[in-house]
């Protein structure tokens, strides 16, 4: 039987990002100190900017409504020209979001309020650099329950030293879906009680594909409006593609590198495997796989599966952090320190640890993708 538990083990980054925190921001530091994202550590400054896309060749699988197609919102973080407006805050539409984050977890609201105080260092809708041509390109894919800006100071990073960053809400797999004309697409993935593994995967695999396509469909587009001339999308080195992604965004990048000739090269944080194809897993990958995650998952079957997988590849890597859990592949421990005290997050200190995630990703990225990251 496949449990309910798995929820927790690969939803978003929310859970543990809000429970944490509570109050007014009146006596919010009084309590618990916030923290800003750390300062990227390129020589660029950060841009960002925010797309709504729809594949006319698919139809939305999540809703009944006929004629509905896929639908996604899509966020690139870029080199920019210095600026002297301010940077987007880390949740945009907070009063959309956090009403909606309550009801899907059913917590109180003002456990949430403090999304709205962190701040990121990038820049809405800044001038692209003028110096960045040939960008290499890298996406991200979220977990369950996850959200296209959940790893920000990782995509800060990677554009403050030369690529280009475009992360995805999968829309119904995601906590939220806002689309510019005021549409919600709400969360649609979960399940109640438990599964049968004939009911997992009828569940899982449409899922999955879903994910995939839109990964494919990303590339499609921004490959479309390069040519267009736009000029955020007229940088990109269309030869160079990389993809990462957290938990079940690890497994979507997995199959996307395998599936999509354009990609390059791939990189799993915490990745959940266990819904990855058995004949994936079986024959493996030639192209470069990094898997980076804590040292053992509660569902032995997850390493299991990421062991037959990498014994059948050509082109693989892993890093296991001991004292790491599995939301701190993400930006939530950089926001408290009480993470730790609470239990929410390991045993490395939050900036040490993402300082090292920083590294082994640009690291990764800047050989495989050809890259002289900027610092």
């Amino acid at each position: 039987m496949i449990k309910k538990s798995v929820k927790l083990l690969v939803g978003g980054v929310i859970v543990l990002t809000t429970i944490a925190l509570l109050g007014h921001r009146a006596i919010i530091p009084r309590l618990i100190p916030l923290a800003d994202l750390p300062t990227p550590s390129g020589v660029y400054a950060v841009g960002t900017r925010i797309f709504e896309w729809t594949d006319d060749s698919r139809d939305e699988w999540f809703t009944e409504e006929k004629d509905d197609k896929r639908r996604i919102v899509v966020q690139v973080w870029y080199p920019s020209e210095d600026t002297n407006s301010g940077p987007v805050p880390y949740l945009v539409s907070a009063d959309k979001w956090l009403p909606a984050l309550s009801g899907i977890l059913e917590i109180p609201q003002f456990l949430f309020n403090h999304l709205r105080y962190i701040g990121t260092h990038s820049v809405l809708d800044a001038s692209v650099n003028k110096q960045i041509k040939g960008a290499p390109l890298v996406l991200f894919s979220h977990g369950i329950w996850g959200m296209r800006f959940q790893n920000t100071a990782q995509f800060e990073a990677l554009a403050s030293r030369g690529y280009i960053v475009a992360s995805v809400d999968h829309a119904y797999d995601a906590s939220l879906t806002l689309f510019k004309d005021g549409t919600i697409a709400d969360f649609r993935s979960g399940y109640e009680g438990e599964l049968s593994e004939e009911e997992f995967w009828a569940l899982r695999n449409p899922q999955l594909k879903t994910r995939v396509s839109d990964i494919r469909f990303m590339i499609d587009t921004i490959d479309i409006n390069k040519q267009k001339g736009d000029e955020v999308w007229a940088v990109v080195d269309m030869e160079h593609i990389g993809v990462f992604g957290h938990s079940y965004g690890g497994a979507t990048s997995l199959i996307a590198s395998i599936q999509d000739e354009r990609i390059d090269a791939a990189i799993a944080l915490d990745g959940w495997m266990i819904p990855v194809p058995l004949d994936i897993i079986d024959s493996g990958s030639d192209k470069p796989f990094y898997y980076i995650g804590r040292e053992s998952w509660p569902d032995p079957l997850n390493y299991q599966q990421l062991n037959k997988f990498l014994d059948s590849s050509t082109s693989q890597s892993t890093l296991f952090l001991t004292g790491t859990e599995h939301f701190d592949y993400s930006d939530a421990p950089l926001f408290s320190p009480y993470m730790q005290t609470l239990g929410l997050s390991g045993e490395i200190p939050a900036t040490e640890l993402a300082k090292k995630l920083e590294d082994e990703i640009v690291g990764f990225f800047d050989h495989h993708l050809n890259h002289e990251s900027k610092i």
